[in-house]
């Protein structure tokens, strides 16, 4: 049978789509990859970590001045400013460490299911199928970007124009979507730049929040991949062609003429199936080091992200369900994409877990009882190794999943009530 020619996954529209939006901020090192990027790019992200940290800093002197005018409602908006700014200049290091090109290289050159296609048919179904769920997946995931990072500057510039130019509101103070000050420096003297500069700034924020966790995210998806197809080659595996009889009087060493047919793999197949153990054996060996390769440079950001959830989702229900219409367009779709991010990836993750939980029942059902002795203690050894959950772990400490997923959403509503009665 015949396979379509592999071609570069650089080919593929939702990587087109990601180098469009992501090679500025460096989430995709475009780079590394042979393409030419611009100096003023390069520059941008090696000072984005220095310039957000500022940001950061020019927020919490802001909430210092201004403690005393801040409403209850405009506290907890500055606290989510201030984290998502934490978050952005500490996401913002990882496009920069060497070990995320590594990664990425090795993503695309290694791991891409369209190296494979050529192996067989399912090969090819399965990275066509990835492929879909890549493709769709992006598109939600840049369209939700979009839509949040676009409401959430859009909705205080409406507010200002309506009460200033429409209602014409009497000591109106105008609004931005991020507020920083710093000694003898008060952006919120210049509307129109500081304006534009915000939403510059929410761009970025965007990128290294959930843009980062889009490719994390496809990452995870061809593994996933890779974990189907070694299930499907475990649980396809060939059996003898040809049976064997044997004498129940030559095996009991007594008198009985009696015989019995079992299939048995003969001299020359059990050579084949110590190749195909030993082709099974390493892939599930690729499938964990790369993985582990990912937990390795991802943990400390999931951490951050976990601790992030923990303390600001309450706040963005706070946000959405107190501060009226205004504020459902401001936050909501912000709400949805910071909720979504955490179930998404622990869906995702949990998914993945519970695929190479099933590795073992595939290993067992492998025809061993028809192999020789040397083939039976390697698939022995393969079903041992196959114990091993795949899975990613924050510091190494907090798995990734539903539970966890799950005890951050019971206390972040407890939060929420408690934050409703204070703001009472």
């Amino acid at each position: 049978m015949l396979f379509r020619r592999a071609k570069s996954p650089l080919a593929l529209k939702y990587f087109k789509s990601i180098r469009t939006v992501m090679v500025a901020p460096g989430v995709w090192p475009a780079e590394i990859f042979g393409e030419k990027i611009s100096v003023v790019a390069i520059v941008h992200r090696v000072t984005l970590p220095y310039h957000t940290s500022l940001i950061v800093f020019g927020e919490l002197y802001y909430i210092w001045m201004h403690m005393h005018e801040l409403s209850f409602l405009d506290l907890g908006h500055m606290i989510i400013t201030t984290l998502l700014g934490i978050l952005t200049a500490v996401r913002s290091i990882l496009p920069q460490l060497q070990n995320y090109h590594k990664l990425l290289l090795k993503f695309i050159n290694v791991m891409h299911l369209m190296h494979s296609t050529n192996k067989g048919p399912y090969y090819n179904q399965m990275n066509d199928t990835v492929d879909k769920v890549c493709s769709y997946y992006t598109k939600f995931s840049l369209g939700l970007i979009f839509i949040s990072c676009s409401m959430f500057n859009v909705a205080p510039f409406c507010n200002n124009i309506a009460n200033v130019f429409i209602f014409k509101t009497e000591n109106y103070t105008l609004e931005f979507s991020l507020y920083y000050q710093f000694p003898g420096i008060d952006p919120t003297d210049y509307f129109t730049t500081t304006s534009i500069y915000n939403f510059y700034l929410s761009y970025n924020c965007a990128m290294m929040v959930s843009g980062l966790d889009l490719i994390l995210f496809l990452i995870i998806f061809q593994i996933i991949g890779h974990v189907y197809i070694l299930r499907y080659n475990l649980e396809n595996f060939p059996w003898p062609k040809n049976k064997v009889v044997f004498k129940l009087g030559d095996i009991l060493k007594y008198k009985i003429n009696e015989s019995i047919t079992s299939e048995m793999f003969d001299a020359e197949e059990n050579k084949e199936v110590r190749f195909k153990l030993a082709e099974c054996i390493e892939y599930h060996k690729k499938i964990i080091g790369f993985t582990d390769e990912v937990s390795a440079l991802f943990g400390p950001i999931l951490a951050c992200n976990y601790l992030f959830h923990l303390i600001c989702c309450s706040l963005l229900l706070l946000e959405c369900s107190e501060g009226g219409y205004s504020a459902m367009l401001r936050y909501g779709p912000m709400t949805v994409l910071i909720y979504g991010q955490l179930i998404q990836m622990s869906v995702i993750f949990e998914l993945l877990g519970s695929e190479t939980e099933k590795l073992p029942d595939s290993a067992y059902f492998l025809p061993w009882e028809c192999m020789d002795t040397s083939n039976r203690r390697t698939a022995c050894i393969m079903l041992h190794k196959m114990q091993y959950k795949i899975s990613l772990k924050a510091l190494g400490l907090a798995a990734v999943g539903v539970s966890t997923m799950t005890g951050i959403l019971k206390t972040t509503f407890s939060y929420y009530a408690f934050l409703q009665t204070m703001g009472d």
